[in-house]
């Protein structure tokens, strides 16, 4: 099948609303003469709710694309909604399509079997089903692929497998993470990098027509965060030797399929320990200041070594919100002696798309942990942890 296109005017709009490509109709797929354009809600879609800032130039998404269907007694189901239809559709519209954030929302591509955009059909009726996931994997073998990261490209993210190109019904997705596997394995004796989780996102629009113009793919987080800052009520700086986070039997790897919006993690884990702040880079927070009778603690967030941006701890959170099968604990060090080891994870539930934020506040010689947290969590707000 050859389609030829005349290129047209690529308008770039803040939806990006419209954008026209003459298209010369084949006589086997019989193609309108406008493209599939996809769009984004920029501002919102790698919001505060996870690690930090818009979607950036250059960033890739893939997508799956849906539209003919036909029973095996020849019943055409092309016109109908995606849940009548789907048992009988594969992705024969895109597969794994590469699109490319370039800016104010647009998603640009470049469709291989065409060398442009892909044209809609000319059935005005015809019904789509859209499905997307950040970050993008080139597939290799078994529909996985390996997601690389870093300055350089050449850190392993963890892994991306689809359903396969010919199954029909919803497409499933499966993400794995990097870190070693393990149920056996003590915490203390594994260290896990902190920067090695991508913030996957997945994103999907259904029952969508020619007529309505650009898809929006609105992501989602699939994962939930967790920050870490110091507040000091002494009159004193206080310096951090040491501020550990581990634990055991982590969850590593979760499917989700279609329009699921929770999942469940599989039984592969993970143990192991994150080192925020070491004694070779100790972090010092300022002493807490008296004005007028009133205490304003010192503050610093953990930042990544030599950055001004939170370190962020990525989890698998499971349908009772929690991060393990077995457990988890902050353990924190001054310079002056003290140490605490404290379990954080009793009476406490995460759900995908929040960040929590662990406040490590020191007063005398005592701690005091308070998580803050989004309105997503199941105890209402805050929790609280005392002990000296």
């Amino acid at each position: 099948m050859r389609i030829e296109k005349y290129i047209g005017l690529w308008l770039l709009a803040g939806l990006a609303a419209a954008c026209q490509k003459e298209i010369v109709e084949s006589a086997e797929a019989q193609y309108s003469t406008e493209a599939i354009l996809f769009t984004t809600p920029y501002t919102v879609s790698k919001s505060e709710a996870m690690r930090y800032g818009d979607f950036k130039k250059g960033d890739r998404v893939g997508v799956l694309g849906y539209c003919r269907a036909e029973s095996t007694e020849g019943t055409d189901y092309s016109t109908s909604p995606w849940d009548t239809k789907k048992e009988f559709a594969t992705p024969e519209v895109f597969y794994n399509e590469e699109l490319t954030y370039e800016d104010e929302g647009v998603l640009t591509y470049t469709y291989d079997a065409v060398g442009g955009l892909h044209p809609w059909y000319d059935i005005e009726e015809y019904t789509y089903a859209f499905f997307a996931y950040y970050p993008y994997v080139k597939l290799e073998r078994g529909n996985s692929g390996t997601i690389s990261g870093g300055t350089n490209g050449q850190v392993d993210m963890g892994t991306i497998k689809l359903s396969g190109e010919n199954e029909t019904g919803d497409p499933t997705i499966t993400y794995t993470m990097p870190h070693k596997s393990g149920r056996d394995m003590t915490a203390q004796s594994n260290k896990l990098e902190l920067d090695v989780v991508p913030d996957l996102m997945l994103a999907y629009r259904i029952d969508h027509k020619k007529g309505d113009g650009a898809v929006p793919l609105n992501f989602r987080h699939m994962l939930c965060a967790f920050e870490f800052e110091v507040n000091n009520y002494n009159t004193e700086v206080v310096t951090i030797n040491s501020l550990v986070f581990w634990g055991t039997d982590f969850y590593k790897s979760f499917s989700i399929t279609g329009q699921e919006q929770k999942y469940t993690p599989s039984d592969e884990h993970y143990s192991g320990y994150f080192t925020l702040v070491s004694s070779d880079q100790p972090v010092t927070c300022p002493a807490a200041e008296n004005a007028d009778g009133v205490l304003t603690p010192g503050h610093i967030s953990i930042t990544e070594a030599g950055g001004n941006s939170p370190v962020d701890l990525l989890f698998i959170p499971d349908g009772n919100g929690k991060i393990t099968e077995g457990e988890c604990s902050v353990e924190v060090q001054t310079s002056e002696g003290n140490r605490t080891i404290q379990n954080v994870k009793d009476g406490m539930s995460f759900e995908p798309g929040t960040r929590s934020i662990f406040s490590i506040n020191i007063i005398g010689n005592s701690f005091v942990i308070e998580v803050r947290s989004g309105e997503n969590w199941s105890d209402g707000g805050d929790s609280n942890i005392y002990f000296d």
